[in-house]
């Protein structure tokens, strides 16, 4: 079996040997998720094309699902992940992230400006100069975690 796993550096190699001695396998693509309580990912790894890529959390502009794809954008390029955006939730940083719709996670250092819009919604530029939309479900969640 083959897990991933998120700790912090002082006891990942603690759980790493553990895990090994129960015959578990340490791999960044696994399918299964083991997470100590407030750590969280600082990488996720990505598909562009044929080859896989290491993605810097600090990189991603936001995170988005697309029928059965999630994809990561960057400033450099869009990657297929396999979590799905239930998981990333639980990965990243709340400090960082933030969802804002059942589709959607963005990166707070990315949002470039904030525009009310009608029916309890807002609309979001992007430093890609992408525009996306915090919808009527996360609508006081975002005002909230942003203090607007």
């Amino acid at each position: 079996m083959k897990v991933k796993l998120v700790a912090s550096k002082e006891k990942y190699e603690e759980i790493e040997k553990e895990l090994k001695a129960l015959g578990i396998d340490i791999d960044d693509d696994s399918e299964f998720t083991l997470s100590e309580d407030n750590t969280f990912i600082d990488h996720l790894t990505g598909k562009l094309e044929d080859s896989f890529h290491r993605i810097n959390i600090d990189d991603v502009i936001y995170i988005e699902s697309l029928a059965h794809d999630v994809l990561v954008h960057t400033s450099e390029a869009i990657y297929r992940i396999k979590e799905r955006l239930w998981q990333l939730e639980n990965l990243l940083d709340p400090d960082k992230f933030i969802r804002i719709s059942n589709s959607v996670i963005v990166s707070k250092k990315a949002i470039k400006s904030i525009k009310p819009a009608l029916s309890q919604k807002f609309m979001l530029k992007l430093k890609n100069e992408k525009i996306v939309d915090v919808t009527r479900s996360y609508y006081y969640i975002f005002k909230d975690k942003l203090g607007i």
